[in-house]
């Protein structure tokens, strides 16, 4: 599993004024990877920016390892009418110095990288200090529709990777923005509109801003049997614009398909980030933002599935805001073991269902983690709904505040929906409501044991039923929660208040608490904040 050490937390900075900016987090966690070295780089350009061409830049690619720019003192846009090939038998590093942008127009994808190898290469590609805009790949081999089952597999069959297309190659990617990129859509197999890696041991992207990216699938980044790492990113406004999901199987059964036959779907998960694949390893998510990122489908901000296998996958210090997709509003992960969601806030995602996150068959480890505000606008779970979970996950020290199941009769359970026999423990369930009177409200499931947990209100204010509780043995007391608020730490929160009943009354509490505050685990407090 990646780790990722505690590194300087972005202190009191407002979610909102990250987002506006459109740069990358403060360094919240600490990059595993450095910029790369320029010692002795071959330069592209004499001084002026007519000297800077794609041209000029292939040439240096072919040659050299390391590529620095001399394009005047002024930042330059570099247009580029051929995709940049790079050679993968070694390590190529690109490097803008801050002032170049490389721009497709619309016309190519930018850059690729091909070794016709199976996750074997650990040389590739550096970018760093870029810009990449305007990418675009395209795609062959297309289906059409199957006008007598809607459910066939349609689209094209590849055209993925709009600025950035890699199989079987390391790529680092190093404070570069990549704006306006675009792969082919639709199609159930195809993603990433900035950047798509097939068969690759190690994708790591550091400090990187992704703007207004799509794809069918993986608005911004796909990965297949790819290893990816994100570090202190911000994704926003990208778009997984397919639809139909990819599937095999069911109501696609005897579909000709367009990778498979009985292949469903053309695509429509990840808004930001698609991964998919069970021959890949770790996946790991530090100190990133997503905001306002769509699917149309699975997963509003990241979709993640191992197919059969079980691998592991972690979010750590990472902001979910406002994304929207039909299901799973944030997330949408499919048999990681396990999933370990730590000291993170997902708030104000929508969603047919699932407003935050959709678990299943995943071993969820949850910890010093806030939902807050989250909506299931037409199904059950306004946080998380969780299927087939494992009995070995736990949940300690989150807060589940103000989310909705808002549709009315037959959508509820507003925090979590689903049957799950692991401990809840240190959590706190306030005011997560739905429209729908003779249903559990906030949660529909009773765990096999569970500790020191609060839940408000005790009787539903549609029909003023008694609600069940979320974990046997609750207590049900007002909690005096604040709003959602910016209470230090890298991440917003709800802070208790001075009097609130959840103060010294937890039991075996996390160490530390979201915001990287250290407990007194004697006498902690209940919830996400100490």
């Amino acid at each position: 599993m990646p780790s990722f050490a505690r590194g300087t937390l972005l202190a009191a900075a407002s979610v909102a004024a990250t987002v506006s900016a459109l740069a990358a987090p403060a360094a919240v966690c600490t990059a595993p990877i450095a910029g790369a070295s320029t010692a002795g780089a071959l330069v592209v350009g004499n001084g002026t920016a007519s000297s800077c061409t794609g041209a000029a830049l292939q040439a240096a690619v072919d040659v050299a390892s390391a590529i620095t720019f001399n394009c005047g003192a002024t930042p330059v846009t570099i247009p580029i009418y051929a995709t940049l090939e790079v050679p993968a038998t070694r390590a190529t590093v690109i490097d803008g110095g801050g002032k170049v942008t490389l721009d497709g127009g619309g016309r190519v994808r930018l850059i690729e990288v091909v070794h016709a190898d199976f996750r074997t290469s650990h040389v590739g590609l550096t970018l760093q200090h870029l810009t990449l805009s305007g990418g675009k790949a395209a795609g062959t081999k297309y289906v059409a529709p199957n006008p007598s089952n809607a459910s066939c597999a349609h689209g094209w069959a590849d055209g993925a990777g709009g600025a950035v297309y890699v199989r079987d190659a390391a790529l680092h990617v190093i404070d570069v923005t990549f704006k306006n990129n675009a792969a082919a859509t639709p199609g159930p197999d195809v993603g990433g509109g900035a950047i798509y890696a097939s068969a690759s041991l190690d994708v790591t992207i550091v400090g990187s801003t992704f703007d207004g990216n799509s794809a069918a699938n993986g608005g911004a980044v796909g990965l297949l049997q790819s290893d990816g790492r994100f570090v202190n990113d911000l994704f926003t406004g990208n778009k997984a614009n397919g639809t139909g999901e990819n599937f095999v199987g069911g109501a696609a059964a005897g579909c000709a398909g367009v990778a498979q036959v009985n292949q469903g779907g053309a695509g429509g998960n990840g808004g930001a980030i698609s991964i998919d694949g069970g021959s890949d390893g770790a996946q790991g998510v530090c100190g990133t933002t997503f905001t306002s990122n769509v699917a149309n489908e699975l997963g509003g901000a990241l979709f993640r599935t191992a197919d059969l296998a079980a691998k592991p996958t972690t979010f750590d210090r990472s902001v979910f805001q406002a994304n929207h997709a039909a299901k799973g509003g944030a997330l949408y992960v499919q048999n990681a073991k396990p999933l370990t969601i730590t000291a993170s806030t997902f708030s104000a995602n929508v969603a047919v269902s699932a407003g935050a996150a959709a678990l299943v068959s995943d071993t969820p480890e949850i910890t010093n983690t806030t939902f807050a505000n989250n909506v299931a606008t037409l199904g059950v779970g306004g946080a998380l709904t969780l299927s087939n979970a494992a009995a070995a996950g736990s949940i300690n020290n989150a807060t589940f505040s103000g989310n909705r199941s808002s549709g009315g009769p037959g959508y509820f359970s507003a925090a979590i929906f689903g049957s799950m026999t692991f401990p809840v423990t240190n959590t706190v369930f306030a005011n997560n409501l739905s429209n729908d009177g003779g249903s559990p409200m906030q949660c529909f499931f009773a765990p096999g044991s569970g500790a020191a947990d609060v839940q408000w209100p005790q009787k539903r204010p549609v029909g003023g039923l008694g609600d069940n509780p979320c974990v046997t043995g609750i207590r049900f007391v007002d909690p005096q929660l604040g709003a959602l608020a910016s209470n230090g730490g890298p991440t917003p929160t709800p802070a208790p208040a001075a009097a609130s009943p959840l103060r010294k009354t937890g039991h075996a509490c996390a160490a530390t608490d979201q915001r990287g505050v250290a407990r007194n685990t004697a006498t902690c407090t209940i919830g996400a904040v100490e």
